[in-house]
């Protein structure tokens, strides 16, 4: 290593700088950051903080920190010489000053007190030791300034005092105390890696200005400046926030199961061996099945079912059905030898006798349309969960099909799941066989031959093409049992999918509201566009957008229905929207202002904070246009806009001081450039005339 000192070096000007301030202000991982060029990032600079001294011996010890302490400034090789010290205000530092060219003192802005103690404390100590040395005035820790203090004492070690958003000092206290010594002023951070330099190389300025005053014969010293002035740190802009989806909720197949097991809203009832009632839903038979959507389709276009007519008799003897479904352990009743009162035009009283043609339509024969049915007709049958009546098709089953394989298959019907541990696989092979439902005959043969891994495939293949007949479904409007009335227009849906799909649907229809009874429901308040992007995201777990959705208007009635993965869906095409207009040039100031206040409302915090994060990063521009509209904002709004604006207040001020400052030294400059000039100019002219 190159022993040889740069003391004995003649065209080089050793310095040495005495760092001295209050304790965890920053001095060492400034000294660090100069003489080894440290980076550290801001939990580490926040976490580990022990009180150290950089040690003096680093540049007979390191070539590394002894090449770094060499520069170049003004013309003037320099070799800067970093001296630390302890921050304790008893210890004796008298050593530390001997001999030191300039003195940097440092203080935190997160600290008022170390500010404090720099005029009661440092620098009298400094004049004390060495008081003829220049002092140079520091910030340090200047990133804690536009820092989220919030995460930033979060961070910190353990049992340190929390920092509060009053302890920062604005920059004007620094500049303040700096013009009341007379020493110049500066602010770093070395987390931004800023000021640094200007730091240090305004440090050797003073240093060989006050050197130059001593040493007038050194002709290279002439071209040193006066310590410059630094331009203001500019925060960078933060990021904006990102949208994020949470895990979609996909309906769960246990609730489908459940629905099968707790059958509310039923629509349909198979009648196996004349004693076996199963009740289902023929929305999810049909589209996990073909054999059954050309059955219930079938009945759709050839039976016309019951009449209005024959509905409304069944409406008025509810409470007489629902008395005697109570006393019956039957799942059927027999209406034909109930007779109820019934008010005439003449007022007097008759009854009204409810035949069996009356509560059910004709039978049509299945034997000849496929093997294991029998018949199917409908009829009226009281719920066995709500104990309602309602119109259900009946749907008898041959003898050979069984209750339980018949219920293992609409169970895997509802779910798409086999349970592996099922014992009779064979007469459960016979069944999928009868009702043509392949998939579950493959997955059973699977099972019977040990390959059962092979059953996640044809799983994943009978959802896709159950989403796929669902979304034909709702389009079609095929097997609906309910129509949503809406401002515009109507709406048909099932129930069945809506419980499982979403809390709110299904405490409407499985609840003890009018909803739950009827086959309208009357939203007199919503648009037909936005029900039917919601309807879709029921049924398919995807927003589907429009030319004609209002998404605000979605966001509402999303945050209405208790539907966040869909708030978050619509939250996240509202910025796409937003930012590709704004990236075309169009003005999106208003509409950002518009968002924020119905975000805000409708509980779709990820919109509102994009809409913040707009306006604080272009709130002169926003500000300028919407004056009004910014200050009608409520109180927290106008908190937030003032904290978080970019560029920052201080920054601002700072600038314009900057500018100002900047423009008075150039006119010194000029005056004083001028001066030499003139003075130059009358002695070669004093002289032509002495010729």
């Amino acid at each position: 290593m190159d022993t040889d000192m740069d003391y004995e070096r003649p065209n080089i000007e050793t310095i040495k700088c005495v760092v001295v301030g209050d304790n965890a202000v920053g001095k060492t991982r400034l000294i660090c950051a100069r003489a080894c060029n440290t980076t550290l990032t801001q939990y580490q600079l926040l976490a580990t903080h022990v009180p150290t001294v950089w040690a003096i011996d680093q540049y007979r010890v390191c070539q590394e920190v002894l090449e770094r302490s060499r520069d170049v400034v003004d013309e003037v090789s320099v070799s800067l010489r970093l001296w630390d010290t302890f921050g304790d205000h008893h210890k004796d530092r008298r050593f530390a000053y001997g001999r030191s060219d300039v003195v940097v003192l440092c203080f935190s802005i997160a600290n008022p007190n170390s500010l404090n103690h720099v005029k009661t404390t440092w620098y009298q100590e400094i004049k004390h030791f060495c008081p003829r040395t220049p002092v140079i005035l520091v910030g340090c820790q200047l990133d804690l300034r536009y820092a989220d203090l919030e995460a930033v004492n979060r961070a910190r070690r353990p049992l340190a005092r929390p920092i509060k958003r009053g302890d920062i000092l604005p920059p004007e206290r620094g500049r303040e105390v700096a013009k009341e010594l007379g020493i110049p002023y500066y602010e770093t951070s070395v987390f931004d890696q800023f000021g640094i330099k200007d730091v240090f190389d305004n440090a050797i300025r003073a240093a060989l200005i006050s050197r130059r005053h001593l040493q007038f014969w050194k002709s290279h010293l002439k071209k040193v400046k006066k310590p410059l002035l630094q331009a203001p740190f500019l925060p960078p802009k933060a990021p904006p926030p990102v949208i994020k989806i949470p895990e979609c909720p996909v309906p769960s197949t246990n609730e489908a199961g459940y629905l099968l097991d707790s059958p509310l809203c039923a629509d349909v009832m198979f009648v196996l061996q004349e004693q076996n009632h199963i009740f289902a839903h023929k929305i999810y038979l049909a589209t996990s099945s073909s054999k059954f959507y050309d059955l219930f389709l079938m009945e759709c276009e050839e039976s016309p079912g019951l009449t209005e007519m024959q509905y409304n008799k069944e409406h008025i003897s509810r409470d007489f059905l629902s008395r005697r479904n109570d006393d019956s352990d039957e799942a059927t009743l027999k209406m034909s030898d109930a007779k109820l009162p019934t008010p005439e035009s003449d007022g007097t009283l008759k009854t009204l006798e409810l035949k069996a043609e009356d509560t059910s339509s004709a039978t049509k024969a299945l034997s000849s349309w496929g093997k294991g049915f029998v018949s199917m007709h409908k009829e009226i049958q009281v719920n066995p969960i709500s104990n309602r009546m309602c119109p259900v098709t009946v749907v008898k089953m041959d003898s050979s099909v069984q209750a339980g394989p018949f219920k293992t298959v609409l169970q895997f019907l509802y779910t798409g799941q086999l349970n592996e541990s099922e014992k009779d696989l064979t007469k459960l092979a016979q069944i999928a066989e009868i009702l043509e439902v392949f998939d579950l005959r493959m997955m059973v043969e699977n099972i019977m031959n040990k390959e059962a891994f092979m059953n996640q495939e044809i799983t994943k293949a009978f959802h896709v093409r159950k989403a796929n007949r669902i979304k034909e479904c709702l389009c079609k409007g095929t097997f609906s049992d309910v129509t949503f009335k809406l401002d515009d227009g109507s709406i048909n849906a099932h129930k069945p999918l809506l419980i499982c799909s979403c809390e709110w649907m299904s405490a409407m229809f499985g609840g003890s509201f009018v909803e739950s009874s009827n086959s309208e429901v009357f939203l007199l308040t919503i648009n037909k566009t936005s029900m039917q992007a919601v309807l879709d995201y029921l049924y398919t777990k995807q927003l589907s957008s429009s030319q004609e959705l209002d998404t605000l208007e979605l966001i509402a009635l999303a945050n209405r229905f208790c539907l966040p993965h869909l708030v978050a869906l619509a939250e996240q095409h509202a910025v796409q929207e937003l930012t590709k207009a704004s990236m075309n040039g169009i003005a999106i100031d208003g509409d950002v202002l518009s968002y924020l206040e119905f975000a805000q409302f409708h509980n779709a915090n990820q919109l509102a904070a994009w809409c913040l994060y707009y306006i604080c990063t272009n709130y002169n521009s926003v500000c300028s246009k919407f004056r009004k509209e910014i200050k009608a904002k409520s109180a927290d709004n106008q908190e937030y806009f003032e904290r978080h604006r970019w560029p920052p207040v201080w920054y601002l001020k700072e600038e314009d001081h900057y500018q100002r400052v900047k423009k008075e030294r150039e006119q010194e400059d000029t005056a004083q450039n001028k001066h030499h000039s003139k003075r130059k100019w009358c002695f070669r002219n004093s002289s032509a005339v002495v010729a």
